[in-house]
């Protein structure tokens, strides 16, 4: 049937993505994942300190990711990179869901905050760029969302719906048969829920913010301005569902959405943001 090929060509994996990366001062180690081996690195301290977890963008990879916070490392952060599935060095060929990658985050802090993996943590930040934002947002509704204290955020995706129609733009189906897109969005929806069965998609607002998750955390965004990628969408639904009090925005003209990892007015935007909230490590 012509809406099930759709479906699998809609739950592809990414067609490529950056290099793994390779550093001394970033080891990597494998867990064997609920869907598949996944691979994470770690840059730690040897005493109490912040955790910043961080997940990279669609087709992005955690060397990218490692730029993006390597000021962090520098601050006496914890930093730990998920490579997520599809990606790098993590291979996977089966059907692929943002949600997916949200298993593998959970798994991470599952052993991160027991004895699998052994970092003296004191706060935990999720750190998310693009696709990999959408994801810590999600996980503030997973087990471990009680255990968040902040979110920083780069040029975030925040809702799936547009992306939905981007990738069914890209793809030959007869648009001129009626009702045949309202039948390929429940097809999506329908499988969706098989691989995910904790979770309950009726509507693809359900995969949009707020009903996606939405941030009771302080939350800084680092946002290209203009994001030529996923336009002004994805930060104003943010925006309008997080209280003031709880959202700052940095806009740069410089900062793109992907192709500037390294970026030293963010770098210093940030830092400045959480020595305001009193996330910086103490000697």
């Amino acid at each position: 049937m012509l809406t099930k090929y759709l479906t699998k060509r809609l739950l592809q994996g990414p067609p490529k993505s950056t290099p793994p990366l390779v550093h001394a001062d970033w080891p990597s180690f494998v867990r064997e994942g609920p869907r598949a081996p996944y691979r994470y690195h770690i840059n730690r301290r040897n005493k109490d300190a912040p955790l910043v977890v961080a997940v990279h963008g669609w087709t992005s990879g955690v060397a990218h990711a490692r730029n993006r916070t390597q000021v962090l490392a520098d601050a006496g952060f914890h930093v730990v990179l998920l490579e997520s599935l599809g990606h790098g060095s993590s291979p996977y060929n089966g059907p692929w869901t943002a949600h997916c990658v949200l298993e593998c985050l959970e798994d991470l802090l599952d052993g991160l905050f027991s004895d699998d993996i052994c970092l003296p943590i004191t706060d935990l930040i999720l750190h998310g760029h693009s696709l990999g934002a959408y994801v810590a947002l999600r996980s503030l509704k997973g087990r471990h969302g009680g255990t968040v204290q902040s979110l920083l955020l780069e040029s975030p995706m925040t809702r799936y719906s547009p992306i939905f129609d981007e990738a069914l733009s890209n793809l030959r189906w007869p648009r001129w048969v009626p009702g045949f897109r309202t039948r390929l969005i429940a097809q999506l929806m329908k499988q969706w829920n098989v691989m995910h069965p904790d979770v309950s998609i009726t509507s693809m607002y359900d995969v949009d913010v707020p009903q996606w998750a939405k941030p009771e955390v302080p939350t800084f965004v680092m946002q290209a301005s203009p994001d030529r990628r996923l336009g002004s969408s994805h930060l104003e639904a943010l925006q309008r569902c997080v209280p003031h009090h709880l959202l700052d925005v940095w806009p740069s003209a410089t900062l793109r959405h992907s192709g500037t990892s390294a970026h030293p007015e963010r770098d210093a935007a940030m830092m400045a943001w959480l020595e305001s909230k009193g996330f910086i490590p103490r000697c």
